[in-house]
């Protein structure tokens, strides 16, 4: 059932047979690629945020990075980073753009925006434990790398 400009919305449905029940269904599942489309905008969101946090947290030796990839990229700079996260952001997004109409691409799709609101807490918690350790010392000189375990994400 497609609405052309010469049949507007409130007349197509005025004329459907459906059941109630089954416009809805209909409804809800062509709405599946609106919403697989904003998951992959948090998503892209999130991971720039996520990129931005671990380079400072890199550069002022708040981070060791556990991902063995990653860790061996960091030391390269921040370009080498950027290229390895957008790379795998870009194939990713385009895999769930592409089959944004099936179900499992939807819990797909927020099921990994879930798990990056999830690493953005732990940012949060990171940068949290950060200032307590700050505060409680008076200071500390980033240059020395001296926050140790303490401030170092989990994930």
């Amino acid at each position: 059932m497609e609405c052309t400009p010469l049949t507007p919305l409130g007349l197509e449905l005025a004329h459907d047979r459906r059941s109630p029940g089954r416009r809805a269904l209909h409804w809800f599942a062509s709405a599946r690629s609106h919403r697989v489309m904003c998951a992959v905008a948090g998503l892209c969101l999130i991971s720039g945020f996520d990129l931005a946090l671990t380079i400072l947290a890199h550069a002022q030796g708040l981070l060791q990075e556990i991902n063995p990839i990653a860790a061996r990229i960091l030391p390269h700079g921040p370009a080498a980073l950027l290229a390895y996260k957008l790379s795998l952001l870009m194939v990713g997004s385009a895999i769930l753009i592409r089959y944004r109409r099936l179900v499992i691409c939807e819990l797909a799709a927020f099921s990994l925006l879930a798990v990056y609101v999830l690493l953005a807490f732990q940012w949060k918690l990171c940068y949290d434990m950060y200032a307590i350790t700050v505060n409680q010392s008076g200071g500390l000189d980033l240059a020395d790398g001296a926050l140790g375990a303490a401030a170092v994400p989990l994930f």
